[in-house]
């Protein structure tokens, strides 16, 4: 089976540069006064999943926000 063409240039097909939006606050803004930057980390699949489960059950929107609000004393262990 051939496959169709686009009728859009490469790179101008809205369909893929909507992918290519991110939502969230974008790296480099500043919260609590300074820039945020962004980290990484290693998990396995079934601890960062766990992780979310229970980091949404306590309330917070996110596992940055909860890191954020750890690190600064604002949440405990």
């Amino acid at each position: 089976m051939a496959k169709e063409h686009s009728s859009y240039p490469i790179g101008k097909n809205p369909k893929s540069l909507q992918n290519l939006i991110r939502e969230g606050r974008p790296s480099g803004e500043v919260v609590f006064g300074e820039p945020k930057k962004k980290r990484t980390l290693t998990v396995t699949e079934t601890g960062w999943k766990g992780a979310n489960v229970t980091i949404k059950a306590a309330g917070y929107s996110s596992v940055s926000e909860y890191l954020e609000r750890l690190g600064r004393g604002e949440e405990m262990l």
